[in-house]
């Protein structure tokens, strides 16, 4: 007997002819239903595909060689009850030959495949991590020797800004922040220029027409309600017949304090209510007898709320506004500096690199993205084009760990309407590898639950854990 699929699995296998967006939670049997899709795209009455038309991206060489070998057996399993089947003899055939494969190795066959459209050698061959590494602190060197040697006064600047020790370790660690950092943009010379515009705004009238500052913005309002829903947890508790209720009064005047604060709009704004925030003293509960969890509970949600507003003072209102953006403007010469060093050594690596006839996973992904993208009008390329025509669906598994650039390649080959991606942000733990969970997060508010072009599909039943667990 096969498997059984909930109504939310069976509609995620079903929909076609639009980007899908799957939202599978641990243990929501994703893999069974991507696995289950692919074999429906392969046997649908109504043009059959071929499983070389699909393309698979996973996010390691285990995962690829593990959706293969599922995908192979679940052919076989189909072709038991339909041998004579030579649609799906052949899937077996291809199935060798298919794309199911990683990002970097996606873009390590376009650039086979496409080389003369590149200035690479055909021979060229993927560095080993610690030779990179090894080339990467040499190459560092060697440009930062060549500043001191110049002796700038703009240099000169930047390393005391920062190299502020004894040694320069702070400004190395700078500077190969922000290159991997924009290594992780499609267009890593216009990010870096870009990098530069919030300390030309000297005055709050230029800073509010940043996107950082819309960005700000957005990012206190997320956190203002978070505090909210924490105090009203503690006043539902402390209004409970078994709660803190001495509590109650000073806890609906925090609530009401925190509610003004929610109506802010402006960067300046935030900064004059949260900074005049002031949180009283919880009234002495020597004679309570009610439930010393809830009243404790209430005591550390209210902690968190103080903590992360502390934290926020410290990260964001150190200064008033005004004098915010005086600081930015002087900061730009040290700031234009620390881009045109983090280009020098990018520039630099990127020769070495060649020289050696040798790439990096970046490379991989920005060699790849020249063949399907043309930069300066940022449109699909001719081959970028022939391979829309060639993939009937790009499908993409943990899609919360993809990035700026890998999304760039990967909607280059996709026809608009032939996204399906699968993933569950909660588990985004490769930041550091530049994994931008925003992007899953952005379709996630933008699709629909129900949309002609773009739909969102939530799985949310778990089938892993026993139901104690669950309980």
């Amino acid at each position: 007997m096969g498997m059984e699929f909930t109504a939310e699995q069976q509609q995620v296998i079903a929909t076609r002819n639009k980007n899908l967006l799957v939202s599978a939670a641990a243990g929501s049997g994703k893999t069974a239903v991507l696995v289950e899709r692919i074999l429906s795209r392969l046997i649908q009455k109504d043009c059959p595909v071929d499983i070389d038309h699909l393309l698979i991206v996973t996010f390691t060489n285990a995962a690829a060689a593990e959706m293969r070998e599922r995908i192979g057996k679940a052919i076989e399993k189909k072709l038991e009850e339909v041998p004579e089947d030579n649609h799906l003899q052949r899937q077996q055939t291809l199935l060798y030959n298919a794309q199911i494969t990683t990002i970097h190795s996606f873009c390590l066959h376009i650039i086979r495949n496409y080389f003369h459209r590149t200035e690479l050698e055909p021979d060229f061959r993927i560095g080993e991590e610690g030779e990179l590494k090894l080339l990467q602190g040499e190459v560092l060197e060697e440009v930062l020797e060549q500043y001191y040697q110049e002796n700038s006064l703009e240099f000169l600047n930047l390393s005391e800004t920062l190299a502020t020790g004894k040694n320069d370790e702070q400004l190395k660690t700078a500077i190969l922040t922000l290159y991997r950092f924009s290594m992780s943009n499609p267009w890593p010379l216009e990010w870096l220029e870009g990098c530069i515009l919030p300390y030309q705004a000297d005055s709050m009238e230029k800073f509010r027409e940043l996107p950082m500052s819309d960005a700000l913005e957005h990012y206190f309002r997320a956190v203002v309600s978070q505090w909210m829903q924490m105090m009203e947890l503690c006043l539902e508790m402390s209004e409970s017949g078994d709660g803190p209720q001495m509590y109650q009064p000073l806890l609906e005047q925090e609530l009401a304090m925190l509610e003004t604060v929610n109506t802010c709009r402006t960067y300046e704004a935030f900064y004059e209510k949260i900074t005049a925030m002031s949180f009283g003293r919880l009234p002495a509960a020597r004679n309570f007898m009610g439930d010393m969890e809830k009243k404790q509970q209430v005591m550390n949600l209210r902690n968190e709320i103080k903590d992360s507003r502390k934290k926020l003072m410290e990260q964001f209102f150190f200064l008033p506004p005004k004098d915010m953006a005086c600081h930015l403007a002087k900061l730009e010469p040290v700031i234009r500096m620390l881009v045109e060093v983090t280009l020098t050594f990018a520039s630099a690596f990127a020769a070495k690199k060649r020289e050696r006839n040798m790439l990096d996973f970046n490379d991989l992904e920005h060699f790849a993205l020249k063949i399907l993208v043309d930069e300066k009008t940022k449109e699909p390329t001719a081959t970028a084009r022939e391979l829309k025509k060639f993939y009937e669906e790009i499908m993409i598994d943990e899609y919360q760990d993809s990035n700026y650039v890998q999304e760039t390649i990967l909607n280059a080959v996709s026809t608009g309407e032939n996204l399906f991606m699968v993933g569950d942000v909660k588990q985004s733990i490769y930041r550091f590898r530049m994994a931008r969970p925003e992007l899953f997060m952005e379709k996630y508010d933008a699709y629909q639950e129900v949309g002609e072009k773009n739909q969102r599909i939530d799985l949310h039943k778990n089938f892993r854990s026993r139901t104690q667990v669950l309980d």
